[in-house]
């Protein structure tokens, strides 16, 4: 296979060479950046393409390695068999908004998103099942480069990940009871094993809570009673126990908005309306993967349009968009349907398909001129990163070009 990298950093200081190691054998990698000078040993045979060269290959011989949102349009838009999204926090200096948007959209598409930070993998694994945790080499490396490679051949056979991902935070668990036998018992530990064996549906995650929970107030930590009964009430919603799960819930419901979710769990607890009951629950602990699947067994008007609102939250919107054509809804909570279409067609680099319908769009709603402010961003932070790929590589003279 041939991979196209669309890195965030100059091959020299590129984070992820280990990572590449772990593809199954075999394959070639084109940097599209700045290159290494002939004769330094590298792990992997690769070849570099100019950054300044923002075109790929428009055929499926190559798979595209993504590591910044700003390359989103090279990604979608270029024709690739496969895109790995390498998903990273927010950097300084960049809108927090518009990076997290993007990356959302992103992550959508994506057939695989690789992170080294265990907090977005936390989160991701509340929303997908397409999500590996790279160790970058500091843990379990050989167990974790050898998953990582499964990942991806199943990537390429277009089987599921599902019971990749179940392996993985079987080995999460296994690195966090060995570190507990170092450290001890510690509210965080507790903490990342509950969730690990949430994400198992197994009972024991409430107990790892609870420790948790415990303890959390022997040692006085503040701001931690809202988390903990939060996750608890998903907890006991995923064992089937609703109407527990909505008292845990009521403890900490203080907010107006919190309020109104209470209301509308009594609500359909009332109606026996189970499944969106079970729906809202997940959505309160931003179980998002699980409230969707609840709210896809009501099939009813109400959890279509709670599902819009899910997708349109978590930059879902291809998913999104197919709800509110079937309802032919012109907007919800505000964004337009037109705006939707418009970023669909945009992220994938139809860029004057995109620009005629925001156009059309204007005519009613001025509004919508203001997405190509939001547009622009991305396009200029695209151009800082081909300048810094391509940073002075006028003057490498030596470095191998893409033949």
């Amino acid at each position: 296979m041939k991979y196209d990298i669309w890195g965030n950093e100059t091959w020299e200081h590129f984070a992820y060479k280990q990572l590449l190691e772990s593809f199954p054998g075999g394959n070639e990698f084109v940097y599209r950046g700045k290159g290494s000078p002939p004769g330094s040993h590298e792990p992997i045979p690769v070849r570099f393409a100019p950054a300044v060269d923002l075109d790929a290959p428009r055929n499926h011989e190559y798979a595209a390695i993504v590591c910044s949102p700003f390359w989103i349009h090279q990604a979608l838009g270029s024709g690739y068999s496969k895109v790995f999204f390498i998903m990273e926090p927010c950097p300084a200096g960049v809108q927090r908004e518009v990076w997290e948007k993007y990356s959302g959209l992103l992550a959508e598409a994506a057939d695989l998103i690789i992170t080294g930070s265990e907090k977005i993998y936390l989160e991701q694994c509340l929303r997908r099942r397409n999500v590996v945790w790279w160790d970058a080499g500091v843990v379990d490396s050989g167990e974790n480069q050898r998953l990582v490679g499964t990942f991806v051949e199943r990537v390429f056979r277009e089987e599921s990940l599902e019971p990749c991902m179940r392996e993985q935070w079987k080995q999460r668990i296994r690195a966090y009871c060995r570190l507990r036998e170092d450290v001890g018992n510690h509210e965080t530990i507790s903490y990342l094993l509950a969730s690990y064996h949430y994400f198992l549906g197994e009972q024991q995650a409430r107990e790892l809570l609870l420790q948790s929970f415990e303890t959390v107030l022997l040692r006085e930590h503040n701001g931690t009673l809202h988390s903990h009964y939060r996750f608890l009430s998903a907890m006991e919603a995923q064992q089937g126990q609703l109407e527990r799960a909505v008292y845990t819930y009521a403890i900490t419901a203080v907010l107006p908005e919190e309020k109104e979710a209470l209301a509308r769990m009594e609500r359909w607890a009332a109606m026996d309306r189970f499944h969106l009951l079970e729906a809202e629950l997940y959505l309160a602990n931003d179980d998002f993967a699980a409230a969707e699947r609840a709210a896809l067994e009501d099939a009813s008007e109400e959890a279509e349009h709670f599902l819009i609102d899910l997708y349109l939250r978590q930059w879902m919107w291809k998913k999104g968009l197919r709800f509110m054509e079937s309802l032919h809804l012109k907007e919800h909570q505000g964004l337009s349907i037109d705006q939707i279409r418009a970023t669909l067609l945009w992220i994938r680099n139809q860029k004057h398909e995109a620009v005629t319908q925001l156009l059309r769009a204007s005519l009613l709603d001025w509004n919508m001129l203001l997405a190509f402010a939001e547009n622009d961003l991305i396009l200029r932070g695209c151009e800082q990163m081909k300048e810094r790929l391509n940073h002075e590589a006028g003057s490498e003279k030596n470095t191998q070009s893409e033949g």
